[in-house]
């Protein structure tokens, strides 16, 4: 290889950088598309031109039996440097790996240019050296990455945690596999994955999960509309303080598979025998590779006591029925927002209705009374306590989560000790009302208090953000023209 060489390509073709190409060059690396996903080419101009001329130089010392080479990607028609790729070691790697790398101008973008360019160095060096595999990593927020490789025809391998502390889909490209071609998505293969329970430390990579899935839930089954359906869409699922909160309450467990997370399950176990599967989610790139069936199969396993579950899903998720139906799971109702289903296991003896004596499930206990009574320790889930009155009640130590409490009344009652947490005002963004509350002391952290209205209130010794209410009352006045 030489200072001549060059790969043509349709659109694009690749060839050596020169040390002419700094301006080009430092236009692309001050782009956050590019560094922001690639931080290290955040380069000073002259870090950036001590590298281009380590590049410059490499092409005369090119080895075909251990392959370093990065060219640039110039646009055929308008002759700009629109990008780079490249083929080389990566320290977090294998030593026996070459991996290809690439990036491209957010000004070509979403047109193909970066996908030539992949596949004519591949097949170039496929070709030439004696390379017979390269593999591609991307961090699992780059789905645009991703299209390159499984475009080119990578084949995805497993999720990797790196030694930089990022999570990334390590895919392979054989050179048997490769003609030169597009050659489509190749069908991956089946994953094995198991379940753990989820701690405190996942709810952040649980919750970027969450929010990729439900997200292309909604790309596939919404139409095009751009409000969120709450049936797609569950309340809170982007939310890490809800999934904070679904760790700490319920059982919670995350779906791995070669040891990195790739989804997520959450059980709300309603009574003894009775359990509704509240949410279960898959990253979309594993999405349609048995994974679903595992873990429904796996969360029986570990709940052997419950012999009656259920779920609801969204009645625009047609796959979504087929799937569960296929598990066992039967309809139950179905209305234009979303399908109920139910699982009924049958054991050995025959029981398939795990209800105790104790226990209340799909009761009409509409308009019932309740007085003297000892309620300790209940659990009500899932219940329409709509209209209901609730006065002279012990409720020490309770866990009020996951409501609606729209219209509600809090009256003359004992908040000591109380927190408001994760709440807001709905849908329609209803004012709350405070009346003769005694708030003293209490405090308001990282809350929206835009529009609230003080009157007739005490306030003495109230701060905001540190500074004495006093203090700011008094450079209001005076600040008040004369």
């Amino acid at each position: 290889m030489n200072h001549g060489f060059t790969i043509v390509a349709n659109s694009v073709m690749l060839r050596p950088f020169t040390l002419q190409d700094q301006a080009a060059l430092a236009t692309l690396t001050h782009q956050p598309e590019i560094t922001d996903l690639l931080p290290d080419w955040k380069m000073t101009e002259e870090q950036l031109s001590e590298f281009l001329q380590f590049v410059v130089g490499s092409y005369e010392q090119f080895d075909p039996q251990d392959v370093r080479i990065m060219l640039a990607v110039i646009h055929q028609e308008s002759q700009q440097l629109i990008g780079w790729c490249g083929v080389f070691p990566n320290d977090m790697l294998d030593p026996s790996d070459r991996e290809v790398a690439y990036a491209i101008s957010r000004d070509h973008r979403n047109k193909g240019y970066i996908t030539e360019a992949v596949r004519a160095l591949t097949a170039y060096l496929f070709e030439h050296t004696s390379l017979n595999r390269i593999v591609g990593i991307v961090k699992t927020y780059n789905p645009s990455s991703r299209k390159v490789l499984e475009h080119t025809g990578f084949q995805y391998v497993n999720r990797r945690l790196l030694s930089d502390g990022e999570v990334y889909d390590y895919f392979e490209l054989h050179s048997t596999d490769f003609n030169g071609k597009a050659t489509g998505r190749i069908k991956p293969k089946p994953l094995s994955i198991n379940l753990r329970r989820a701690e405190h430390e996942d709810a952040i990579v649980l919750t970027e999960i969450c929010t990729r899935a439900f997200d292309h839930a909604m790309q596939v089954w919404a139409n095009g509309e751009q409000d969120l359906d709450s049936n797609l869409c569950p309340p809170g699922y982007n939310a890490v303080r809800l999934h904070e909160y679904v760790i700490r309450e319920w059982d919670y467990y995350v779906v791995e598979a070669d040891g990195c997370a790739i989804g997520g399950v959450s059980i709300n176990v309603l009574g003894k025998g009775i359990a509704r599967l509240d949410r279960i989610y898959i990253d979309p790139v594993f999405q349609g590779r048995g994974v679903g069936s595992q873990v429904i199969r796996q969360i029986e396993a570990v709940f052997p006591h419950i012999l009656h579950w259920r779920l609801e899903t969204s009645s625009r998720q047609t796959s979504n029925h087929h799937f569960y139906e296929k598990l066992g799971y039967v309809r139950m109702y179905a209305s234009d927002a979303e399908y109920g289903y139910e699982k009924k296991i049958v054991t050995r003896s025959g029981q398939d209705d795990p209800i105790q004596e104790h226990e209340h499930v799909q009761a009409n206990l509409d308009s019932m009374w309740y007085s003297s009574s000892t309620m300790r320790n209940s659990r009500i889930t899932d219940c329409n306590l709509s209209g209901s009155k609730l006065t002279n009640l012990n409720m020490t130590e309770m866990l009020l989560a996951d409501l609606r409490l729209t219209n509600t009344k809090f009256e003359f009652c004992a908040l000591d000790g109380v927190q408001f947490q994760d709440t807001h005002l709905g849908d329609d963004r209803v004012p709350m009302q405070w009346r003769h509350c005694d708030l003293g002391g209490s405090r308001f952290v990282d809350c929206d208090l835009s529009g609230v209205e003080l009157e007739a209130c005490q306030v003495s010794g109230m701060k905001i953000n540190g500074i004495p209410i006093e203090k700011l009352m008094e450079a209001y006045e005076l600040s008040k023209p004369c």
